[in-house]
């Protein structure tokens, strides 16, 4: 256990080195507050003009909530793939990483810490900015804030686990996969509610919404922030029961993709891709 603990550490200190050893520590701050602020005054003059005015308060507090947490979800999903990517054939170091005494597991453990962290920065900022600034009705109160953080909690780990399932696929994938990853993304931003309300969508695609764990995720959030649900489909749902099919999803999700995550390992070793070179 310690030797894990110890792994995830350094870890979590070489990502830290490599998302921001191009600026110094406060240039870098600046930068993680300033994207998720652009993003949600991006948002904010895309709703006016769109709704040429007519747009309610409430209307923009459901797309700032997903919109704000949803980056939880593009910067962990996204980034322990491009780590593998990354690691393998820009600073060819995957195949020392294996040679030395320590798991995989662990060691993106740690690399995922750093992007935990760089979108926490970043979604308190843009609460913090939609509260104060915006003047959005968000609650704020030592409840809410404990209800919050054990939501964020579990949401992590099923994004955590499916990030994995990317992981792996990343080591027995070529480079240009990536766009596979991103687009991945992209269809989870659109299925589970973060911008578009599930109701809107066509019945096959709420159905696939309903099968996602951060559908029922991005509702808790905004049920804890706000006091009401959102969700037309899940709106007779109590939030015992939100959270009892989130953790549960996440026990399944967490199930399938670590034996995806070893088969993907195994076949990575088996057919000599740890150091394979993809990109040109």
């Amino acid at each position: 256990m310690k030797r894990s603990w110890d792994v995830t550490r350094a870890a979590t200190w070489l990502g830290w080195q490599v998302e921001a050893n191009w600026a110094d520590p406060v240039l870098f701050l600046a930068y993680s507050f300033a994207k998720p602020l652009a993003t949600t005054l991006i948002l904010f003059f895309m709703v006016q003009v769109v709704s040429a005015g007519n747009a309610t308060r409430e209307t923009f507090l459901f797309l700032f909530i997903g919109n704000t947490f949803f980056l939880y979800v593009s910067e962990v999903l996204v980034g322990l793939s491009w780590t593998i990517f990354r690691d393998r054939e820009d600073f060819e170091t995957l195949k020392y990483v294996y040679l030395a005494p320590m798991r995989m597991l662990s060691y993106l453990a740690g690399r995922a810490i750093t992007k935990i962290a760089t979108a926490t920065l970043g979604t308190a900022a843009a609460l913090l900015f939609g509260s104060l600034v915006l003047r959005l009705p968000i609650s704020f109160s030592p409840e809410t804030l404990l209800a919050l953080i054990g939501a964020i909690l579990l949401g992590l780990g099923g994004i955590l686990f499916l990030g994995l399932g990317l992981a792996g696929a990343a080591l027995v994938m070529a480079r240009h996969s990536m766009n596979l990853n991103e687009g991945l993304t992209g269809a989870f931003y659109l299925l589970c509610g973060a911008v578009f309300p599930i109701e809107v969508l066509p019945q096959w695609a709420q159905r696939i919404s309903l099968a996602l764990p951060f559908t029922y995720w991005l509702e808790l959030i905004r049920r804890i922030l706000t006091g009401h649900p959102y969700a037309g489909p899940l709106r007779g749902m109590g939030d015992g029961a939100l959270i009892g099919i989130l953790a549960l999803s996440t026990l399944l999700l967490g199930t399938v993709a670590l034996a995806w995550f070893a088969w993907c390992e195994h076949t990575a070793r088996a057919r000599g891709l740890i150091d394979w070179k993809t990109n040109y």
